[in-house]
């Protein structure tokens, strides 16, 4: 018998990478509170929260992304360099978003050492997907 290889759904794809973002959130975030000053939150689960949090912090900033480099390509191709730092700005403004918005939610309960700590722990997880994508792509038949 052959395996069935159905093509995921946009939404099962959604769902997959809403909930491995999560988990590579959680550890990352995790290994930042045990390991660094960076982060400090009062326990597992509230690290879990934040998890949660900012993945959907994160879906939200790409989807804007996404979004604006949909309208830019539709445009002529002067406004590329519109577009480069239309999205830049969206990135470097999502940060402080997060920080405000985990400072709202989670309160003493979070501590994260400002827009610096915060990268860190972006790039790190962005590094972290990009090995679990890499992985994922190398065992495809």
């Amino acid at each position: 018998m052959t395996p069935h290889h159905a093509t995921p759904s946009k939404k099962q794809e959604v769902f997959r990478d809403m909930v491995l973002g999560t988990l590579l959130y959680a550890v990352v975030l995790g290994f930042f509170n045990d390991y660094t000053d960076v982060l400090s939150t009062t326990s597992y689960s509230t690290t879990f929260a934040v998890a949660i949090v900012m993945q959907a912090l994160t879906y939200v900033t790409l989807m804007l992304k996404g979004a604006v480099v949909k309208r830019h390509n539709q445009k002529a191709a002067s406004s590329k360099l519109l577009m480069v730092l239309s999205v830049w700005l969206i990135l470097f403004l999502s940060k402080f978003v997060f920080l405000a918005v985990i400072d709202v939610i989670f309160g003493q309960y979070v501590e994260i050492s400002g827009f610096v700590g915060l990268l860190a722990i972006i790039i790190c997880l962005t590094l972290a997907q990009k090995a679990v994508e890499y992985t994922y792509k190398r065992l495809s038949d």
